[in-house]
């Protein structure tokens, strides 16, 4: 039988290959023009806007010679748009981190884009070979985007510490996939979700695999005991490559669990949910507990979203019906809430100090609407009613009940007033005057379009929460 590559197939690909087009693009411009810095920002963010366009109208493929690597349904089409989303959004707090620091810009939105085509491809894909590509192109982008400001003294450590755990992980990741392969013969998500349960011998392949890739991508998610990385890193990269860690991977990561776990191999589940819900109550713990020690903001940001990881494990351990939307809506809450909070720390970091918490001080007097935006980011983080984190949380806790897992619903709701303690106490900085005077925060238009982008979207969603469903 013939197999032909249309145009509408190749329209299928629009997203990813305007992504690859214009990082080249960018490239080429920082190569070859004189002015580069006029035009590489507003390349990329036309780029992903167009981007977005062809997702919207884009149809799927049939063509087997796609097919079989890439899936094209509701799911890809939701995350594809929602990580262009996070792209646009992290482009424009670049554009505001580089009016305060001079260095070469081309690089930088080359390598973004470039994570962000790797992204895309982890949420589309249908076969283990396409997932290892996409999470590669996404990670050694960022291994150079951690160490991008290379006279930072932070930056070169942060780079090697993911680097180094980050191709510990990969190790992992791909030996996972060779047992699943020696036990099905095939990497297909389709296929392997057509075998039967595995007996005898068969059995320890089939759940070693699925082990080591559930320790792959716990890296990738920053559950604990693998989020060792995270804060280092989070303290070490430029802010806005912080921000797309904190939210692009997590997204990402967590995509890749509700493709395979939700999806995939949901026949199978007994098998792995005691690891999962072993790693959801540590994580849960362990990082609310740590999260109260700290003092710089970046660090206390990576805990809360280690912190965060573990919540969103549950929809995957409760499966049902309303998992997916569930955990979509959570990771968009999370997403919009610290994309807020870091366009905010991105106005009051000229410097490349990193914030501490006192830093915040007196905050309220110096910038009204900023602290004001910022207290509604962090409520939401904190799930305080009636904001949309609260929403997030008990849809999330709801479906744990539902299904019996009552353990997590517990551990859940004491680590969530726990949480309430340290995102309160951060507020309670901001609106304490401080004792010398300061002067008014200057904040670029590109901080103020992120920060109003996330605001709106919090309040919206407060009122129309089912606004995602029209995805399914």
């Amino acid at each position: 039988m013939t197999i032909v590559f249309t145009f509408a197939d190749l329209f299928a690909l629009s997203p990813l290959v305007i992504i690859l087009m214009t990082a080249l693009l960018v490239l080429s411009i920082e190569s070859l023009c004189q002015h580069p810095k006029n035009w590489v920002h507003k390349i990329a963010l036309l780029g992903i806007a167009i981007a977005i366009l062809a997702s919207v109208f884009s149809p799927g493929s049939q063509s087997e010679l796609l097919t079989r690597w890439i899936a094209f349904d509701s799911f890809t089409k939701f995350f594809t748009l929602f990580f262009l989303a996070i792209g646009w959004l992290c482009c424009l707090l670049a554009h505001s981190f580089f009016k305060h620091h001079q260095t070469s810009q081309g690089e930088y939105y080359f390598l973004l884009l470039a994570a962000l085509f790797g992204l895309i491809l982890v949420a589309s894909a249908a076969d283990f070979l396409t997932l290892f590509l996409g999470l590669e192109t996404l990670s050694i982008a960022l291994y150079v985007l951690c160490a991008y400001m290379k006279k930072w003294e932070l930056a070169g450590e942060a780079a090697i510490k993911y680097f180094l755990m980050g191709s510990l992980a990969t190790a992992f990741l791909l030996y996972g996939v060779a047992l699943l392969y020696g036990w099905a013969g095939t990497t297909n998500f389709a296929l392997i979700a057509q075998q039967p349960i595995p007996v005898g011998s068969q059995y320890f392949l089939f759940f070693g695999g699925i082990a080591m890739i559930i320790l792959g991508l716990a890296f990738k998610a920053a559950l604990v005991p693998f989020h060792l990385w995270a804060p280092d890193v989070y303290d070490g990269a430029p802010n806005p490559v912080t921000a797309f860690m904190a939210t692009g991977i997590k997204v990402g990561a967590f995509a890749v669990f509700a493709r395979i776990f939700l999806f995939s191999f949901s026949p199978f589940n007994p098998v792995w949910n005691d690891l999962l819900i072993s790693l959801s109550i540590a994580t849960m713990i362990y990082a609310n507990f740590v999260a109260l020690r700290q003092i710089h903001l970046r660090r206390f940001f990576a805990y809360s979203g280690i912190s965060h990881a573990g919540f969103l494990l549950i929809p995957i351990i409760a499966r049902g019906s309303d998992a997916l939307n569930s955990l979509e809506f959570y990771l968009v809450i999370y997403t919009l809430a610290t994309l807020g909070c870091f366009a905010i720390l991105t106005t009051i970091e000229f410097n490349r100090k990193n914030s501490s918490i006192e830093d915040l001080k007196g905050l309220f007097y110096r910038s009204p609407w900023q602290a004001g935006a910022f207290a509604f980011c962090l409520l939401t983080l904190a799930a305080i009613p009636p904001t949309p984190g609260f929403f997030a949380k008990f849809y999330v806790f709801k479906i744990a009940f539902q299904s019996g897992h009552i353990l997590l619903v517990v551990i859940g709701l004491l680590t969530t007033i726990l949480a309430v303690y340290y995102y309160l106490r951060i507020i309670s900085v901001m609106f304490t005057p401080k004792e010398t005077e300061q002067l008014p925060i200057q904040m670029s238009w590109p901080s103020a379009v992120v920060i109003a982008t996330s605001s709106v979207s919090l309040i919206v969603f407060i009122f129309y929460p089912e606004i995602l469903n029209n995805f399914y």
